[in-house]
């Protein structure tokens, strides 16, 4: 695989970028002003958590909104039917058709918060978006977005969960819809914040931190510095003939320790995820992996942050060769952030590590994925952030994109 080939690919993408940015901007600045900005911040410490709770004044029960809108506009080269999911020649789809247009995404998040003491959180989101499921930019695409959402422009319920706490040091959260990272103490990485590509905003423990959404139920206890985590994910518990943590349902399992500081959070984790295998047969999807993330920050401005993890299936391919997958593999990332980056308020990203569970096998490709992104804060709402990237995996056609993302917090 050609890394200076690719590099060449996406350089000639940034013709562009003049278009992308030049519309997208012009989004950007005819945004009202928004009456409070808000988020939906993952990427926070246990000292969020726990303490800081809700602050919506003395008179309970009390409800804040908050909401998110993401419009992307981007492209890709290198991506065609017969790359996606070995979906080529099925429906009449043409093998040799280029996944190469520009397109136009949105995604939506209306987020409502309420507390009735004061300590704890009943949680609802809906969410709706138009990313095409198997699309480049799709939750199921080459070069899946971080922001990416699969709705059809069909509103659904994307969240719903309640967190309370249990004496000052122990939080238990539960809820019938919610994912993975909504039931850790700590999210162990600064890095991006509000990402480019899903593949680089897993911590580097990929299979570890898999971000899988169902009805789940997680224990946090948090002292001083030390916080502790253990929590599980039901992909199927709606499903009224498996239910959750049934034998024939899709299970994850995961425990994590985590020491927090002011200027570093070092976090180890462990995955148990079954995939509803009950044969024992080899499956990709039913295994164990430890993951190790961590991130530092230097000075006020500039933090760096990388994870590794290892997946270990419960059973492997047999016999150990190139076409079978089923097997020990790794994962990692490291990412750079620059707050403040020329101008304040700005943000200066690079990311870079596996863009899937490597395999140590002959002949086989190493993967790769980096991106590199700038956050321009045009006000305290709106934030225009042009990107580009490079998706590289075993047997495939390096993946080239470019994007901009304009985001509107209200």
């Amino acid at each position: 695989m050609n890394s200076v080939a690719s590099f060449a690919s996406v350089l000639g993408l940034m013709k562009l970028f003049a278009q992308l940015l030049s519309i997208s901007a012009a989004l950007g600045f005819m945004a009202p002003m928004a009456v409070e900005a808000g988020g939906d911040n993952k990427h926070k410490g246990h000292h969020d958590n726990h303490s800081g709770h809700m602050n919506m004044g003395n008179s309970y029960p009390s409800t804040m909104f908050m909401g998110k809108t993401t419009f992307v506009l981007g492209g890709v080269d290198g991506v065609s039917d017969s790359g996606m999911s070995g979906m080529s020649g099925m429906g009449g789809m043409s093998s040799s058709e280029e996944k190469d247009g520009t397109v136009f995404h949105y995604d939506t998040k209306l987020m409502f918060m309420t507390s009735f003491t004061g300590q704890d959180m009943l949680k609802t989101a809906v969410r709706i978006g138009n990313f095409g499921m198997m699309e480049p930019f799709g939750m199921m695409g080459e070069a899946r977005l971080d922001t990416a959402f699969s709705s059809s422009d069909s509103l659904e319920l994307h969240k719903a969960y309640y967190q309370f706490p249990v004496g000052d040091d122990i939080q238990v959260t539960f809820g019938p819809k919610l994912r993975q990272d909504d039931l850790l103490g700590v999210w162990p990485s600064t890095y991006p914040g509000d990402g480019v590509l899903f593949v680089l905003n897993q911590a580097g423990a990929n299979d570890t931190y898999s971000k899988k959404m169902g009805a789940g139920a997680g224990i946090t206890w948090a002292h001083e510095k030390l916080v502790a985590s253990a929590l599980f994910v039901s992909e199927d518990a709606s499903n009224s003939s498996i239910g959750f943590l049934a034998d024939q349902g899709k299970d994850h399992i995961t425990t994590q320790l985590a020491w927090v500081d002011e200027k570093y959070t070092l976090a180890a984790a462990y995955t148990q995820a079954d995939n509803g295998n009950t044969d024992n047969s080899p499956d990709i999807n039913d295994y164990s992996s430890f993951g190790i993330s961590g991130s530092y920050q230097f000075g006020d401005d500039y933090s760096l942050n990388a994870g590794m993890g290892w997946k270990n299936p419960d059973n492997e391919d047999s016999p150990d060769t190139s076409m079978n997958k089923v097997e020990h593999g790794k994962t990692w990332s490291v990412g750079f952030l620059w707050n403040n980056a020329l101008i304040e308020g700005n943000k200066f990203g690079f990311g870079i590590g596996t863009s899937e569970t490597h395999r140590d096998d002959s002949g086989y490709d190493d993967p790769l994925a980096w991106e590199a992104f700038y956050d321009f804060k045009v006000n305290d709402s709106v934030t225009v952030t042009p990107a580009i990237f490079v998706i590289e995996k075993d047997g495939k056609e390096d993946v080239n994109g470019a994007l901009v993302k304009t985001t509107f917090n209200f």
